[in-house]
């Protein structure tokens, strides 16, 4: 093992997760070990969200998605049979009980441009960012599936770059309910002069773009970081584009240090290209640990988690996510010659691989990158070395079983890792926004397109 460094900065930890029974290891919910059918429970989360909490992590990100396997316009039996992307609830609203039973974990949670309204996604966001206290994010995806243009009665599949040039608009929009239409000491709730708010401090929204049209006032007051903070994950150019300009937070992928590194590279140069400071946006790449008394022992304990797999459920599951049935193509088809309207992300991933090596890779590590196997020491060096060579800012921690990958990471690597100085010590950060956390400030820095709408205190009547 190589000997311990010094790393050059904290890492960002975060946990990955679905509000249902697989995430991404299909069939793994059968594992004795594997307490995610128990995921209509309260108790359940609160357990994880406070192991999360006290074992160093900074936040829980919660994956949704309306759809569920749907092929040739039927959902095949498998999908219910292994719970795959089926059944599962929605993760916001388990937020605030989460939030009031720890202290320092953030939460991060994933709406659509493409089927929420603004206005509504925009009160939901401060309502939580007020009952967290400023400890919310924003996973802000895009929709295609089939299954939800159906589910919504929308008329056609939106293609994928306008889907970007909607969410782009989407956030503008947001951005200006958000930021500008609350001054920040418009609220007095003086009881005395019988004032709640200064009425000529609270401005209406006046909005007409090319898919959105809105006039109004928005009905939450400031909350403490007013803008969640912003995450995004896409592979494509637009995707990219898309984080450069609003993302604080970006999800790579990539399962080799060299691929993770290039595409670190890339998004530093699109966000100072987008007028933003470049070390200002985080980015997060996908890991897994398997902890063990030795490299030998966590790979027996994987081979165990991976028999689990079912094959067939892998394959609706990626053809939910991209409209692409891998086994269904020429075993010797290059993925790279493929396209799709839906998640590129997903299919770019396996770029340079047959469609049997995506199939089989799929089938067996669904979307985990970076997989590390070891003593806790082991693995704790092995991380410090991936934010060395690649410039990542943290990882977004995928567990095989739940809780028991989250007390096995949290009692043997958190540990190595603070002795490292890599992760801050036990109940730092209490007390402070998400966005504090990451930037030391909780608005929105003043490079950032949100910053433009914001509604400072004003000293003369303007509506």
């Amino acid at each position: 093992m190589t000997s311990p460094t010094t790393p050059t900065k904290n890492i960002l930890l975060g946990a990955f997760e679905i509000n249902g029974v697989n995430l991404t290891s299909q069939g793994l919910w059968a594992h004795p070990d594997q307490h995610t059918s128990r995921y209509t429970e309260l108790s359940y989360w609160l357990e994880v969200a406070k192991i999360l909490d006290e074992g160093g992590f900074d936040f829980l990100f919660f994956a949704d998605s309306y759809g569920y396997p749907h092929m040739d316009g039927e959902t095949p039996d498998v999908a219910f049979e292994q719970g795959a992307e089926i059944p599962k609830n929605d993760p916001m609203l388990v937020i605030p009980a989460l939030a009031a039973a720890t202290s320092r974990l953030n939460f991060a949670v994933t709406t659509s441009t493409t089927y929420e309204a603004p206005y509504a996604n925009a009160r939901r966001f401060a309502t939580l960012d007020h009952l967290t206290q400023g400890r919310i994010a924003w996973n802000v995806v895009t929709t295609t599936a089939t299954v939800v243009k159906e589910l919504f009665g929308s008329e056609r599949l939106v293609p994928h770059d306008e889907r970007y040039a909607i969410a782009e608009e989407y956030l503008q929009l947001s951005y200006q309910l958000l930021e500008g239409s609350w001054e920040d000491d418009a609220v007095r709730a003086d009881k005395q002069a019988r004032v709640y708010a200064d009425a000529w401090k609270v401005h209406k929204v006046h909005h007409r773009g090319t898919y959105f049209q809105m006039d109004g006032y928005f009905n939450s007051e400031p909350s403490p970081q007013r803008t969640p903070v912003i995450f995004q994950a896409g592979a494509s150019s637009a995707g990219m584009e898309f984080a450069a300009r609003n993302a604080e937070v970006v999800f790579l992928q990539g399962r080799d240090a060299a691929s993770v590194a290039a595409q670190v590279t890339k998004l530093r140069e699109l966000v100072a290209a987008a007028g933003r400071d470049p070390q200002s946006v985080k980015a997060v790449v996908g890991l897994s640990a398997i902890v063990g008394t030795d490299r030998d022992d966590a790979q027996r304990r994987l081979d165990d988690y991976m028999s689990y797999v079912n094959v067939d459920a892998a394959r609706v599951y990626f053809a939910q996510m991209t409209g692409i049935d891998l086994a269904s193509l020429d075993p010797d088809l290059d993925v790279s010659t493929l396209s799709t309207e839906q998640s590129r992300t997903q299919l770019a991933r396996f770029n340079g691989r047959t469609a049997a090596e995506a199939f089989d890779e799929f089938a067996k590590r669904g979307m985990r990158e970076f997989i590390l196997r070891g003593s806790g020491e082991d693995i704790a060096q092995q991380m410090i070395e991936l934010v060395e060579q690649t410039g990542v800012d943290g990882f977004n921690y995928t567990p095989f079983v739940s809780p028991g990958s989250y007390r096995d990471f949290v009692d043997k690597v958190v540990p190595a890792l603070r002795a490292r100085g890599a992760v801050a010590p036990a109940g730092a950060g209490a007390g402070e926004t998400f966005r504090e956390r990451l930037t030391g400030s909780p608005r929105l820095a003043s490079d950032h397109p949100g910053a433009r709408h914001n509604r400072r205190n004003s000293s003369q009547h303007q509506n």
